[in-house]
């Protein structure tokens, strides 16, 4: 019985620090775009008719904002930002490039 108690504590403990290192390694990175691009309510409105998607805000070209979650799709890339205390998701294109942030 303590060696199960030991293994899940062992194994919780090793999932809850990959998912901390893979949201640190994601909120390491900015977004820069390069056309005005529009912010949605949810990561999964990067796919075709889904119900409930609005733009929460629109960017303005050269602007650049720090990423706070990147998801992935099977044919895109979501990125969650925030502006003005409202997140939204921003999604894959020519005009959105994501990059490492400077190091401090």
């Amino acid at each position: 019985m303590k060696i199960s108690l030991g293994v899940l504590i062992v194994l919780t403990l090793v999932v809850l620090g990959a998912w901390l290192m893979d949201v640190a390694t994601d909120r390491a990175k900015i977004v820069e775009f390069s056309a005005p691009v529009s912010a949605y309510t949810d990561w999964e409105c990067g796919y075709p008719n889904q119900s409930g998607c609005s733009v929460v805000f629109e960017l303005n070209a050269n602007a650049e904002y720090d990423v706070q979650r990147i998801r992935y799709g099977k044919d895109f890339m979501a990125i969650k930002i925030q502006k003005g205390g409202v997140d939204g998701w921003v999604f894959s294109s020519p005009a959105v490039r994501v990059h490492a942030g400077p190091s401090t």
